[in-house]
């Protein structure tokens, strides 16, 4: 399991992988159930199992968004469009 990503901006300074519980508490936050994310997020019901259950960890576009969501799940929600 990784610990830390090469950010993609300066390939240099990491940035934490986000947990399995992370994942499901920005979920929680948003107060939606793992279908209702999925279709909000843009990723298939398994993806996002894969992640709360730890066997599969968010990268890229997908981690953006959930930092995101992570620091201000409103206006993730008012900008996809369910807040």
């Amino acid at each position: 399991m990784k610990s830390a990503l090469l950010d993609p901006v300066t390939t240099q300074m990491p940035v934490s992988a986000l947990r399995p519980d992370d994942v499901k508490a920005i979920r929680y936050k948003l107060k939606q159930s793992q279908s209702e994310f999925a279709l909000m997020i843009g990723v298939s019901l398994a993806t996002l199992q894969g992640w709360e259950e730890g066997r599969h960890h968010p990268d890229g576009p997908a981690q953006a968004l959930l930092r995101v969501a992570a620091k201000n799940p409103k206006v993730v929600a008012k900008a996809l469009g369910r807040g």
